[in-house]
């Protein structure tokens, strides 16, 4: 099976529906696959008309055409109010999960060139590397799994993007969940990570308290998709794998390498 991404943001979601009794963010899928294929769905991209301008003399008149601008370049900083927790992986480092319920993954990052815009998601992963079905793949346009265990919501926290797990509820066929940011139309518009700046998965307990972050040292301008970290099982514990390893590919191809197939 393949969709197309729906490439317009929604931000419906009522703060009141965000806890139940482990602390999670209860969030209500509010639209069906079927949604998947409307082109309301799509991000639109403004484009800059220029118009010929008539310039005029004494001696005769010249016609000049105005050249297209190029697009702004300005910084994106966002000022957050987020305390930091004790512990700050490294590279490659793994980290046991000690909360059977769960755990939130808060993702954020700085934009370097205005143009740049990221997207986080997650993939649920099989015993053979790719997603159950397509349907296993969250992002803006598709917030929870069939199994509820994962839900994403941007726009409650100072953070970019918050994915939840609940562990009470995750199907056992899952053995692993790889979160990751892209860049909307990177290999298009000629976009990297070398772009964008601070980048970090931050790991919060159902007491809201971060028990661990990892922030990416360097971003490359040959990266356009990026891994930042997955949660595995090992011997029927969850470990977090700060992982910081990216691909010059665009979205279907990121996505193709778990399996998901995007029109």
């Amino acid at each position: 099976m393949a969709f197309e991404v729906p490439m317009k943001k929604s931000a419906t979601l009522d703060r009141n529906s965000l806890s139940d009794k482990c602390g999670f963010m209860n969030v209500r899928k509010s639209f069906d696959k079927n949604t998947l294929n409307n082109d309301a769905f799509k991000k639109t991209v403004q484009k800059n008309q220029h118009q010929p301008t008539v310039k005029t003399s004494s001696r005769q008149p010249v016609i000049s055409v105005s050249s297209p601008s190029p697009a702004p370049i300005k910084p994106v900083k966002k000022q957050r109010n987020i305390p930091a927790g004790n512990v700050f992986l490294r590279k490659g480092q793994k980290f046991p999960i000690s909360d059977k319920c769960g755990l939130k993954i808060a993702l954020g990052w700085d934009i370097l060139d205005s143009r740049c815009e990221l997207d986080a998601s997650a993939f649920l992963i099989g015993n053979n590397g790719k997603v159950l079905g397509d349907e296993w793949f969250i992002f803006y346009g598709q917030t929870t799994s069939p199994d509820n265990s994962v839900k994403y919501y941007t726009g409650q926290t100072d953070d970019d993007a918050v994915i939840t797990v609940d562990f009470r509820k995750i199907n056992p066929s899952v053995q692993k969940i790889v979160f990751s940011v892209t860049i909307y139309e990177a290999v298009e518009k000629g976009l990297n990570f070398g772009m964008t700046s601070n980048i970090y998965a931050r790991m919060i307990d159902t007491r809201n308290t971060e028990t661990a972050r990892f922030q990416l040292d360097e971003c490359y301008n040959n990266v356009t998709a990026m891994v930042l970290g997955e949660l595995y099982l090992y011997k029927g514990e969850w470990k977090f794998n700060a992982v910081g390893s990216g691909v010059a590919r665009d979205l279907a191809g990121f996505c193709a390498m778990y399996g998901v197939n995007l029109i």
